[in-house]
């Protein structure tokens, strides 16, 4: 997923060509980690960049292979495509932070944590609550017919009502006798604490914008270091403009990127199903004779 997001974020045919040969040097000659890294980055960039049409900046380029191919006019023009590439965006995230809740559930299961697995805000009511606000929104928007008010009471009202009270549905469902200490104090807490999983889901599902804000950024950048190089009317300064755009996008993006996609994958993804508790592994170890 990490490979897939940085792809679709610094999209360049050329450009994710040159990172993945840049890779290649530093971990064939320098021998850094990183380098390993860059290599299936690049070559993902390199596919999206060919998906969207776009080498070293040039947004043109690729329309001759689009017309052979039977396309009337390239299928994806990044600049006047804003909006869907947002909602394309969010799509991913959505999609995302599913299977992240899912992986939560199955190691939550092999754990025997089943107040984890079933009724947490990551386990499987998590996932209906959702699903089911994610069905909601596109039923308003795109007239899906369907009924609001199943939806509202199976997938909405129930699940928050299990997850509110998973701590002592977990310890009945495991075998132990239910204790939530003041009634008083749970409730205020459990109220707060759903407060902060519905603004996480929110949260976490609008931070993947940043995927098609990504494309736009990147297709701006060199879209003003072409222009520059036009006003040159070509030539030798021209030419220098552009070496050092595409040169300077892929220090500062690629490395804005990589950040990004990281953050995305620890905050959005990963802490949904990782358990930072437990006890440090300490292997036998053999003493030689």
């Amino acid at each position: 997923t990490y490979t897939l997001l940085y792809g679709i974020m610094f999209a360049d045919l050329g450009q994710g060509l040159v990172l993945s040969l840049v890779g290649l040097y530093m971990f064939k000659k320098m021998k850094m980690a990183l380098g390993k890294v860059l290599i299936p980055c690049g070559i993902c960039s390199a596919f999206f960049g060919l998906v969207f049409g776009s080498v070293f900046g040039n947004e043109e380029l690729l329309n001759p292979m689009f017309y052979a191919l039977g396309f009337k006019e390239k299928p994806i023009e990044v600049m006047k495509s804003a909006t869907t590439l947002l909602v394309f965006s969010i799509g991913i995230g959505v999609a995302l932070v599913i299977v992240a809740m899912l992986l939560n559930v199955a190691s939550s299961f092999k754990q025997r944590n089943l107040e984890s697995a079933i009724f947490s805000h990551n386990g499987i009511c998590g996932i209906i609550f959702y699903s089911s606000i994610i069905a909601f929104a596109l039923n308003i928007v795109l007239k899906l017919g369907i009924n609001t008010k199943l939806l509202l009471i199976f997938g909405i009202v129930i699940p928050v009502i299990l997850i509110f009270l998973k701590v002592p549905l977990g310890q009945l469902v495991s075998g132990k006798k239910v204790n939530v200490g003041k009634v008083g104090d749970f409730i205020i807490e459990n109220f707060f604490e759903m407060f902060e999983v519905i603004l996480s889901y929110m949260s976490n599902t609008l931070s993947f914008l940043r995927v098609g804000a990504f494309v736009l950024i990147h297709a701006g950048m060199m879209t003003t270091f072409n222009s520059l190089a036009s006003i040159t009317s070509g030539g030798v300064a021209g030419t220098i403009i552009l070496v050092f755009g595409n040169i300077f996008v892929i220090a500062l993006e690629g490395t804005l990127v990589g950040i990004q996609v990281l953050r995305l994958e620890f905050y959005e993804m990963f802490s949904r199903f990782y358990n930072g508790d437990g006890h440090k592994f300490t292997p036998v170890k053999v003493i030689p004779e």
